[in-house]
């Protein structure tokens, strides 16, 4: 993906939203806002691998013996996508880069959407938390005996880290102003880039499940206003139809927009398919305080979910930002997707002509 190259980086930087607008989250005592379940299903489409503590840090986490994505893991994957398409501030600041107003929130009354959502705690002396509106449970496999395979992979960077690649495309600089995405490499359902010679002592031995396994998961919310909710279902439901082209070659892909989850994501690991199978809308809080009788909740399945999906995230689907355009080049699935994905080899960038080479544009 570097210029003149012909292949691709695994990765890209793309464009943040310019504004964040920040307010006091919906608490518990004010009975207000939506509340419901969403229950949802994860297929995984290339190898997973999602990695235990570090005594078994080659193994994928498990629980009673089988194979379990913690609710930790899918609250950040969604946490990050909630950032990117609504507007949310970084919570953490690498070097420094960011300018002011993309700074991780510092009042717990003051919250960007993501932390409105997903939590944020003060620091220092009295600091205050907010534990966030959306919960998220463990995906529990379906499978009794899932199927693994092994894997020779490397975990770490073992480049120089090329400042150019991490400039923001729409300022030419290294400012902050853009995020780090990963492309699905549909050609790597049951491979992974082969590791140099000199680089093999350095590698892990994984055991990964191979696609097509089966987990299920719900997610919990509170006190969501109308925004909050309708970016929760985009996050998980993403959009089943895009079409873009890639790039000066003009690459056309067409498929729908998946997820990427869990270790070796640069490898082409971690690519899934969250569904959403079912949402159970609570009645108003306050008839379900109040009432001496049991309230009705509304449950949406079947065709009657899909129009509700289709109609709580039409909003996003039509939005053609630079960032929602670059997501969804980072972001779309399609299975005749030839490109070949790697990151340049040690001696490419100790190369003096390589120096200030930067990224591809897509």
């Amino acid at each position: 993906m570097p210029q003149n190259e012909t292949f691709w980086n695994p990765y890209r930087m793309i464009p943040i939203r310019e504004e964040i607008r920040k307010k006091p989250p919906l608490t518990d005592e004010k009975f207000k806002g939506r509340s419901g379940i969403i229950s949802c299903s994860l297929e995984n489409l290339t190898p997973l691998f999602i990695g235990g503590n570090r005594e078994g840090k080659e193994k994928f986490l498990n629980r009673e013996l089988k194979p379990v994505i913690p609710g930790s893991s899918l609250k950040g994957m969604l946490r990050s996508l909630a950032e990117i398409v609504g507007g949310g501030c970084f919570i953490t600041n690498p070097n420094g880069l960011y300018p002011a107003k993309y700074k991780a929130c510092q009042k717990a009354d003051d919250l960007c959407i993501a932390c409105r959502m997903f939590g944020m705690m003060e620091r220092g002396a009295n600091a205050k938390v907010h534990k966030g509106n959306v919960s998220i449970g463990d995906a529990i496999l379906q499978k009794d005996r899932p199927e693994t395979k092994r894997f020779e992979i490397l975990l770490s960077s073992c480049g120089t880290r090329h400042e150019p690649f991490y400039r923001s495309e729409q300022t030419g600089k290294l400012d902050g102003k853009s995020r780090k995405l990963y492309f699905h490499h549909p050609k790597r359902t049951d491979t992974v880039p082969p590791i140099p010679d000199d680089l093999r002592s350095r590698a892990w031995h994984i055991n990964a499940l191979v696609p097509g396994h089966h987990f299920d998961f719900e997610v919990q919310f509170s006190n969501l206003e109308p925004d909050e909710v309708e970016l929760l279902i985009y996050i998980l439901a993403l959009e089943e139809n895009v079409s873009v082209s890639i790039g000066e070659e003009k690459i056309n892909l067409k498929g729908p927009l998946r997820h990427k989850i869990g270790n070796a994501k640069p490898l082409g690991m971690g690519t899934c398919h969250v569904k959403i199978e079912k949402i159970t809308c609570l009645a108003d809080p306050r008839k379900r305080f109040t009432a001496l009788q049991g309230v009705n909740n509304t449950v949406y399945e079947g065709d009657a979910l899909q129009r509700q999906i289709s109609e709580m995230i039409q909003e996003i689907v039509r939005d053609t930002s630079p960032t929602m355009q670059q997501l969804r080049k980072m972001m779309v699935w399609d299975e005749n997707d030839s490109r070949e994905f790697r990151y340049p080899e040690y001696y490419w960038f100790k190369n003096p002509a390589n120096s200030r080479k930067v990224l591809k544009v897509i």
